[in-house]
């Protein structure tokens, strides 16, 4: 495959989440706007039909993350890297618990700087996210713990880490390979203090894997850290 071809797939998925959300979003700001609802209000309900529509994250994420493992060679090719030896190491057990507690850590780091930047505090932000949370229906509720962490966990780890990696590899050096697979990782949860935060994780992630050759360590971090992330957001009263 084409260094070209390569950097499409890992960005595409991008394309494709920035136009799907974008569209969801100005529909629902179109109608609140007809409704005479207030800027802000506007801007809370754009956000709230972005998440409670948001299953198409792991249509794309499968979709993507199978292509990629085509591409690779398949579930022949896969299963070298999705060894269960990888996880019996009592060290991978510390190493999958250490890349959860840094993941929570970034991730909770950069929302206290959004909530202190863009909404004045953290009370401020916790109310908004209440308000948001109270409002979107058990389907979303659903999703967003019992399937969007294994999508992202497993589809996510095959599309930036070994697909990008790899594939980039031939082309340039590990390192380099590394940073823009973190580019493309991190953009494609978005534009927010939120994408730092997804580059800073994708990077260190990368770093893991290209030492390891290995992604159901990964994997398993991943997942941990969405269910934790996840859980808390809906916790949130």
């Amino acid at each position: 495959m084409s260094k070209q071809g390569i950097l499409l797939l890992l960005f595409l998925p991008f394309v494709f989440n920035f136009a799907i959300s974008t569209l969801i979003g100005w529909m629902a700001a179109y109608t609140a706007y007809k409704r005479g609802l207030k800027p802000e209000q506007i801007g809370r309900e754009a956000m709230l039909a972005i998440f409670t529509y948001n299953f198409y994250w792991s249509i794309l994420q499968v979709g993507f993350g199978l292509y990629a493992a085509k591409l690779m060679g398949g579930w022949t090719e896969l299963k070298r890297y999705y060894s269960k030896d990888d996880l019996l190491d009592p060290r991978s057990l510390l190493l999958t618990l250490l890349l959860v507690v840094f993941s929570q850590g970034v991730i909770m780091g950069l929302q206290f700087v959004t909530a202190m930047l863009s909404y004045g505090g953290w009370e401020t932000y916790y109310r908004i996210w209440r308000d948001l949370v109270s409002r979107l229906p058990l389907f979303s509720k659903i999703y967003l713990v019992a399937i969007a962490p294994f999508t992202a966990g497993i589809f996510e780890e095959i599309i930036w880490r070994l697909f990008g990696i790899t594939s980039l590899e031939k082309y340039m050096s590990p390192r380099k390979a590394n940073l823009i697979q973190a580019l493309a990782f991190a953009v494609w949860h978005g534009f927010s203090l939120h994408t730092i935060a997804t580059f800073i994780i994708g990077y260190v992630y990368g770093l893991i894997f290209i030492k390891r050759r290995k992604l159901l360590l990964l994997t398993t971090a991943h997942v941990i850290t969405d269910i934790i992330g996840f859980s808390h957001l809906l916790s949130i009263q």
